[in-house]
């Protein structure tokens, strides 16, 4: 008892034993609430009164000896070594036969003069001894002592007026005590005082805090240990105790620095575990109440009366564990909660969410304690409580929580249509987060719909969850639901149809239509140069315009146009329109998806890598895993055709991450392409092999994703000089997307990869024949298809003739922003200005050519490209060359737009990595021509780069 708070105690009640030592017996109680330091106190004047030659006899109340009459008498007399004669004479006192009966049965008024008569006895010799020595009688918690023992104090208190003796009783401060007669008797007597203790004071906890740690320490913790605890003693060495047992540096935060862990949690269920049974049933309900408690709701929960528990939650607020009707700390809850027994936990979260829905408090709140009870039961306000907390947790982002919330709502809703709501609206939140666990709700809903439950827009869902999963056929059968007239009125309803009817086409072409030809011939004979849609009258008059979360499907039709005419800004401006309005959690996948490769075949790159980070950052926030890995996917698709190759890797293998190959169903033929053809291109064969090894599923041989693996696949088999599998590959592909009508070379160029074989078998001729036909597609007009095809024809021409059509190839790519295929082409310009002769230009070509192949990864072509390269070449002396002089007369902003143009840039690609404006860098790029005196940016010279790498990369 070092503390400066109990050392006055202290000293009133050594002052009162010297009293007592003097003939003036004293009678000591010492209240305070549970975990005041009241048994510390005594037991350390114990210590200074046997010290000083005093017998101490000391006994202890407990609960579970209330029963024992005489108990506490028997503790107190047995507690220390009494001269022999004494000893003896208290054992016949105390001796467990009862004295003057025979029956079973005690006489009520025979064992109170029992009792009177042991009181008598101890008394007796208590007096006895005091007249040769000084006796304290020491009894802790005698607010838990049996009532016998209790009558027995009173009697020896009455008789210790003129005695050396002293009585000491310690009890829990209570607005009602256990016994109010013997506390009424025991205070009004003249030699009884009172040492009221209290929870420790602030000063007080720092002084504690200060013997157990430095007193910076202890001065920077006092303000939330004592915030924490309410200076209960038993909290606060719990604390001190786990602040010992940290093992984590000290951040010198103050609050930072609070640690509760076990030594806190023991404490915390000491306090309530020693007191009073009710003590603790009303600390649980609080608990279970949380936010909602209060005497009121504690009281029906319990289902006891408001004036049974006003007392209790007095008594916990004296305490420290409550700071009125809350927890002082989380930590504190989190116990309480956790020493519920399990078998009544269920029940007791049941009735307060009852509680909870009745007081009409926040069905987020109820939604806790039903999750925590994990159902069981079925009652309809239960449902629509979990919807309204899940539709909530979505609007807050935590869509875990929300599945939880819709999973536990199914099975409590009793009624299968309103079942069939919320198992639907349980697959749409599930579907963004893992696809492959919607697998277990395809049943039900089928179930479902075959009942006639489901909404239009569940049907719609349904739908594309089983394409997902490689169950067309069922996806088509589901969808033919919708020939009915009735549905036709349902504008959303049509614009969805048209907008899964459009997928469903592309991604599993084989499927049969309603009539039972194959969809891809469902929609009678193809236009010349277009792609057609959907057959059904949906997809006419009103299915074109959409509104709210469906305008997709307006974002599909221009997807159709921009592959076959070219970029449009109307079908860049409603792309746009569809980004801005949607919503990751409400808007349909495809929808999105559409609107990104709108951007992407319109060779509007830079937009579609903006949305993708801004739909991927809002994905991560939501934890959307699977929305973020379908877009990890498209920007692999979207460095790919900016030729980036270690980005597209990247985000190739991001999106097989975000997502397990079992959760992308058949789609896991995209990613699995572009990370193949990724891989391939960068010439690290051995990986690419082994992916071709990996196992697809079946199923997906029935989509459009096989041949956009087979693609991926015959480059590699190409790069690895397995011409003839690579020939059957791409003519695979060729073969499929002829009978699917879906032959457009902006999705799939598959002429001009078969002619790259046929011109390494050496079949020109042939190879000639398919560029030709690929030119003549619809769509071939797109910069990058048409530089692709310019490239692959070129070495099919005679050499002179191969010059102008690589220039051209070189200017289309270098407009399409492909900087692979730019590099690749300036390599194929290099061979042949070589082989006419025109040595310095071939190296120009060639430097520039190696130059973006290097920032594209391109490690093959970099090593085909100048292989005698001297001390001239790339590696040579930059600052002594020719060029180097003459770039001297270009400013730092000019040299900087001039060097990413070299590097194969676009206009709108230099502007955002030098943060200036598309017409600055026109302007650049005019004054750069002048003063290099070249025409356009082709010309530029290839050392360049090379001197301002810094701004290059």
């Amino acid at each position: 008892m070092q503390m400066a708070e109990r050392r006055r105690e202290l000293e009133t009640l050594n002052r009162l034993f010297t009293e007592s030592v003097n003939g003036k017996g004293q009678v000591v109680l010492v209240t305070g609430p549970g975990a005041s330091g009241k048994s510390e106190l005594v037991s350390a004047f114990q210590e200074q009164a046997a010290d000083q030659g005093a017998l101490v006899l000391r006994a202890a109340g407990s609960r579970a000896e209330r029963v024992l009459p005489l108990g506490v008498m028997g503790q107190l007399f047995r507690s220390a070594v009494l001269p022999h004669g004494m000893a003896e004479r208290v054992e016949h006192l105390l001796r467990p036969e009862p004295m003057g009966f025979t029956a079973d049965e005690p006489d009520p008024v025979t064992l109170g003069q029992r009792h009177a008569h042991v009181a008598h006895g101890l008394c007796a010799l208590l007096l006895d001894f005091a007249r040769e020595r000084s006796v304290v009688l020491s009894v802790d918690d005698v607010h838990h002592a049996d009532g016998p023992s209790l009558q027995a104090l009173l009697y020896i208190q009455r008789r210790l007026t003129s005695s050396r003796a002293m009585m000491v009783l310690s009890e829990w401060q209570q607005p009602r005590p256990a016994y109010p007669l013997f506390h009424a008797e025991l205070t009004r007597q003249p030699n009884c005082g009172r040492i009221r203790l209290a929870p420790l004071s602030p000063a007080g906890v720092e002084d504690l805090l200060r013997q157990h740690m430095g007193g910076e320490d202890a001065r920077r913790l006092c303000p939330v240990y004592h915030a924490v605890s309410g200076g209960n003693l038993v909290l606060l060495h719990g604390l001190i105790e786990d602040h010992h047992n940290n093992t984590a540096p000290d951040s010198g935060a103050g609050a930072a620095d609070l640690v509760t862990g076990e030594s806190f949690r023991q404490a915390v269920l000491s306090c309530l575990h020693r007191w009073e049974p009710r003590l603790l049933e009303v600390a649980q309900a609080v608990a279970l109440l949380g936010p909602s408690a209060s005497t009121f709701a504690v009281a029906r929960l319990l289902k006891v009366k408001a004036a049974s528990v006003e007392p209790v939650m007095a008594a916990l607020n004296m305490t420290g564990l409550l700071d009125d009707v809350r927890f002082r700390h989380p930590a504190v809850r989190d116990a309480v909660l956790g020493d519920v027994a399990p078998e009544g936990r269920a029940v007791m979260h049941l009735r307060a969410a009852r509680l909870m829905y009745q007081e009409g408090e926040n069905p987020a709140d109820i939604a806790d304690h039903l999750i925590t009870a994990g159902g069981g039961v079925d009652e309809d306000w239960m449902a629509e409580m979990l919807r309204d907390a899940a539709k909530h947790a979505l609007a807050m982002g935590a869509v875990e929580r929300a599945i939880g919330c819709l999973d536990l709502a199914a099975q409590a809703c009793g009624d299968e249509r309103r079942r069939a709501v919320i198992t639907a609206l349980l697959a749409r939140v599930q579907w963004g987060v893992n696809p492959s666990a919607v697998a277990r709700l395809i049943q039900p809903l089928t179930t479902a719909f075959e009942q006639g439950h489901l909404e239009s827009a569940d049907v719609m869902a349904l739908g594309r969850y089983l394409l997902w999963h490689g169950r067309g056929v069922e996806a088509a059968k589901t969808l033919d639901w919708f020939q009915g007239a009735q549905h036709e009125a349902d504008t959303c309803t049509e614009a969805e149809l048209n907008l899964t009817r459009h997928w469903l086409r592309l991604c599993h072409p084989r499927l049969p239509a309603a009539d039972g030809t194959p969809f891809c011939m469902a929609n009678g004979p193809a236009q010349q140069g277009a792609v057609p849609g959907p057959r059904d009258r949906l997809a006419q008059g009103r299915g074109g315009t959409t509104v709210g979360r469906y305008r997709g499907v307006r974002t599909e039709a221009t997807l159709t146009d921009v592959m076959n005419n070219g970029r449009s800004d109307d079908a860049i401006g409603r792309a746009e329109q569809v980004l801005q309005s949607c919503r990751l959690s409400e808007t349909v996948l495809e929808s999105v998806l559409g609107a990104l490769l709108v951007f992407i075949h319109a060779d509007r790159l830079d937009k579609a890598v903006q949305w993708c980070v801004t739909l991927g950052d809002e994905a991560k926030v939501r934890g959307l895993h699977a929305w973020s890995a379908v877009l990890a996917d498209m920007r692999a698709r979207i460095a790919l055709r900016q030729g980036d190759l270690s980005a597209a890797e990247r985000y190739a293998r991001q999106a097989l991450t975000d997502m397990s190959p079992q959760s992308w169903g058949v789609v896991v033929g995209s990613p699995m392409a572009h990370l193949l053809q990724a891989t391939t291109a960068m010439g690290r064969l051995t990986e690419a092999e082994e992916l071709t090894r990996r196992v697809v599923p079946e199923n997906m041989t029935q989509t459009w994703f096989w041949p956009r693996y087979l693609y991926a696949r015959g480059h590699y088999y190409l790069a690895s000089n397995r011409l003839h599998a690579a020939l059957g590959d791409f003519q695979t592909c060729g073969s499929l997307v002829r009978e699917w009508e879906l032959d457009l070379p902006g999705l799939l160029p598959w002429r001009s990869a078969s002619a790259k074989v046929y011109l390494r078998l050496g079949r020109p001729d042939t190879a000639r024949k398919l560029v030709v036909e690929q030119l003549g597609r619809p769509g071939a007009g797109n910069p990058r298809v048409r530089g692709m095809s310019l490239r692959v024809l070129a070495a099919t021409s005679d050499v002179k003739k191969r010059a102008p059509m690589l220039k051209e190839a070189v200017e289309r790519l270098q407009e399409s922003g492909d900087r692979l295929e730019l590099a690749l082409a300036l390599a194929d310009l290099s061979d042949a200005h070589h082989k006419l002769g025109e040595f310095a230009r071939a190296q120009l070509m060639a430097r520039r050519a190696k130059q973006i192949a290097k920032s594209c990864n391109a490690e093959a072509l970099c090593q085909r490209l100048l292989p005698s390269e001297g001390p001239e070449g790339v590696g040579g002396d930059k600052a002594s060359s020719p060029e180097a002089e003459v770039f001297a007369i270009l400013s730092d902003a000019e040299r900087r737009v001039a060097a990413l143009a070299a590097l194969g840039h676009t206009n709108r690609e230099i502007g955002g990595r030098l943060f200036i404006t598309v017409s600055t860098v026109e302007q650049h790029l005019t004054r750069v021509y002048r003063k290099l005196n070249v025409n356009r940016r082709t010309d530029l010279p290839t050392e360049l780069p090379l001197l301002m790498a810094d701004c290059a990369s």
